[in-house]
C-alpha cells in the first residue's frame, strides 16, 4: 500500500474515532431527556422484537427526540462497520509475510 494511501486511512480512522465519540455525547444528551422507560421501548422498536402490529402502532408513536435517538443509533451503527474495516484494512497493509513494518499512528 502506498503511503499515501496508508496515511488516508490513518485520517479516516482517527475522523471516525472523533465522530463516534460525538455519538456517544449526543446519545447520553438525548437518553437523558426522553429517560429510561422511553429508551427501552426504543431499544424493543431497534431490535425488530415488535410484533406488526405493534409497530405499527409504535411509530405513530415517535417523536423527534425518539427519532433523533434512532438515527443516532443507525449512524453509530454505520460507523463502526466502517471504522472497523478502515483497521483491518490498515493492519493488513501494515503486516508483510511474519514481519511487521514500521508504522506510527
Amino acid at each position: 500500500m502506498k503511503p499515501d494511501d496508508k496515511e488516508f486511512l490513518n485520517d479516516m480512522i482517527t475522523q471516525l474515532d472523533e465522530t463516534l465519540k460525538k455519538l456517544v455525547v449526543e446519545e447520553e444528551k438525548v437518553t437523558h431527556k426522553i429517560g429510561v422507560e422511553r429508551v427501552e421501548e426504543l431499544k424493543e422498536f431497534w431490535k425488530q422484537d415488535l410484533s406488526e402490529d405493534e409497530e405499527r402502532f409504535f411509530r405513530m408513536t415517535l417523536d423527534y427526540c425518539d427519532k433523533t435517538l434512532i438515527s443516532i443509533w443507525a449512524r453509530t451503527k454505520r460507523l463502526r462497520h466502517t471504522r472497523a474495516q478502515a483497521g483491518q484494512t490498515f493492519m493488513k497493509s501494515c503486516v508483510v509475510i511474519g514481519k511487521k513494518s514500521d508504522v506510527s499512528l
